[in-house]
């Protein structure tokens, strides 16, 4: 995508995150076990996106652990291919 598509897009997400706070800027009680918090609802749910957000990349953390492992076996795995097949080259026929 060309930087000016990209530049476009986000403009247009800034826009509907400034329109969704216009809309929703009345203040919500937060509270957890220490005290309460007023916060503007917009500011609540882009919070709750952001963890849930994190929360999804660290539960799928290990499967992207073990998925690069397998690939670098892989790539290592090739390379002594290659270099099998290059051997197997060089070496004269035998009749």
């Amino acid at each position: 995508m060309s930087r000016i598509a990209k530049l476009i897009l986000i403009l247009v997400i800034l826009l509907f995150g400034l329109a969704f706070h216009l809309k929703n800027n009345q203040l919500v009680a937060l509270n957890y076990y220490v005290g309460a918090i007023e916060l503007p609802m917009s500011l609540v749910i882009v919070l709750v996106l952001i963890l849930g957000a994190l929360l999804g990349i660290l539960a799928s953390l290990p499967l992207i652990i073990k998925l690069k492992q397998q690939k670098l076996r892989l790539e290592k795995q090739i390379q002594n291919s290659e270099k099998e097949i290059n051997n197997l080259r060089v070496m004269p026929v035998k009749d």
